[in-house]
């Protein structure tokens, strides 16, 4: 008994004592705090890029996994809809060779030369065959120049210049908002920025595959 007393008496006390300490007095009883006022006084700081909502999209009838996976990863990629996307062939090969490395001719499942495989990814998605080098593609009756920035589209071919005395030495492919598809002696084929000065200094046209109404 004399125990029970002696315990509710030290219970007390400190509960007493707990009371009266100044800590638990400045705690404040506010049960909503603002967000932003607390990641403002520690000093934290958020920088989001924007991501497409792809929750609850509408896509076409009977498409199959990979198609699905191909248009809701490059649709962040490229920074488009969805929906948007539908050339399935042209991105599937695309996908498939992303960081095969450089080769200054040739295409093989080791590396590739940017204009033998624009050659065979325009046979696969155009069914039209172009020839397989940065200055043949220039020079082809299939291709179509002009230099207009604001026309490009899905597909067309970029032409750059890195020597006098050579009127074209590499290309590009343009994909969307200013994406495009090179290949780097440092990292193989990648999806770059056209704005980057290394493109804009040294870009010299672009060329689009003339399509007939045979074949269209």
């Amino acid at each position: 008994m004399k125990k029970n007393i002696l315990a509710l008496s030290v219970l007390t006390f400190f509960l007493f004592y707990a009371c009266q300490n100044k800590y638990y007095n400045e705690i404040p009883y506010k049960f909503k705090y603002n967000e932003d006022d607390i990641k403002l006084k520690l000093g934290i700081t958020t920088n989001y890029l924007p991501i497409l909502d792809t929750l609850d999209q509408q896509y076409e009838k009977n498409l199959t996994d990979r198609q699905i996976y191909l248009k809701e990863k490059y649709s962040i990629i490229l920074g488009i809809k969805p929906e948007e996307l539908t050339n399935y062939k042209f991105y599937c090969f695309i996908d498939k060779w992303i960081g095969t490395p450089y080769a200054t001719k040739g295409f093989t499942t080791d590396s590739l030369n940017i204009g033998a495989f624009t050659s065979a990814l325009y046979q696969l998605t155009f069914k039209r065959k172009i020839p397989s080098t940065p200055l043949g593609i220039f020079n082809s009756p299939e291709i179509n120049l002009f230099t207009g920035r604001k026309f490009l589209k899905e597909g067309d071919i970029l032409f750059f210049r890195y020597q006098k005395d050579i009127p074209v030495g590499d290309i590009g492919i343009y994909l969307r908002n200013n994406r495009i598809l090179v290949s780097t002696r440092s990292k193989g084929l990648i999806i770059s920025d056209f704005n980057l000065d290394y493109f804009q200094l040294r870009y010299v046209s672009a060329g689009r595959l003339i399509i007939d109404k045979e074949t269209e």
